[in-house]
């Protein structure tokens, strides 16, 4: 009975280190993916931000030095005109602290499985700057048929999302209801989605963005015992300086609410 009880133990113990060493065979080390005083930072704060308006340096300098991380770097088109407005944000977080730390959940697969749950951005909240309070970011968030089909079809979760190219319509508290090309790239190790919109955005009483001109991007990297997010916006707005401060805290807090519901999706 002792010999059973040694066996199921010790079954058991390398059945988790081969299972950790499973989760962990395609992992980045985070501090290969970025300069030292990047990296520095992220470790230091746990998020880094940069911002360019105008005629400020729009090429992007936060992305990671990966597959995907190079990806993001190249979505906005080379044959238009730079954007006017970038954000982007980084964010290293420990697995530990997503859902209940799980090793089964804190996987690149599950990640996958969450940038195309886009049903359950419905309802997310954000800060609204305009309006000095907190406030339903999406109204209504559902994927549709086709790019001139709005039929609502069901999240699709199956499988890889490598080379999915998706269409949704995502009604925006403060840009208006509009439909969404999305693109999605996924490795063993990260995962990426690209939101492109296809009708135009409303930015309040002036011009707003014109049909292809927004560009939003997610990167997720497996970094071992921590999951590295990487959230960027690309877009050509009015480049009015009285407007730079509201545009960029649109932009930013839409980020940090995306940022807040991918990791409250590990359940």
């Amino acid at each position: 009975m002792k010999l059973k009880c040694s066996l199921l133990r010790m079954f058991v113990f390398l059945s988790g280190i081969s299972f950790m060493t499973v989760s962990g065979a395609f992992a980045f080390e985070a501090s290969s993916l970025f300069d030292a005083d990047t990296y520095k930072e992220l470790k230091e704060k746990g998020y880094v931000e940069k911002s360019y308006f105008g005629k400020e340096k729009s090429e992007l300098s936060l992305y990671p030095d990966s597959p995907l991380g190079q990806k993001a770097k190249e979505n906005w088109p080379a044959n238009k005109d730079d954007p006017t407005f970038v954000v982007e944000e980084i964010y290293l977080i420990s697995k530990k602290e997503l859902g209940n730390g799980s090793y089964s959940k804190t996987t690149i697969d599950y990640a996958s499985k969450i940038l195309r749950s886009v049903s359950k951005l419905e309802g997310i909240h954000y800060y609204s700057n305009l309006e000095k309070k907190d406030a339903v970011l999406y109204k209504n968030a559902y994927f549709i048929a086709g790019h001139n089909d709005e039929t609502r079809i069901e999240d699709d979760t199956a499988g890889s999302a490598e080379g999915l190219v998706k269409y949704c319509i995502l009604d925006d508290h403060s840009f208006g209801r509009a439909r969404y090309t999305l693109h999605y790239s996924e490795r063993p190790d990260e995962v990426s989605a690209n939101f492109v919109n296809i009708d135009s955005l409303k930015l309040g009483p002036i011009k707003g963005i014109d049909p292809g001109n927004l560009y939003i991007t997610l990167v997720i990297s497996d970094c071992g015992d921590d999951m590295l997010v990487y959230l960027v916006t690309q877009a050509k707005t009015p480049t009015l300086k009285i407007i730079k401060s509201t545009i960029y805290d649109s932009f930013s807090s839409r980020l940090s609410a995306i940022y807040k519901w991918f990791c409250s999706e590990f359940k």
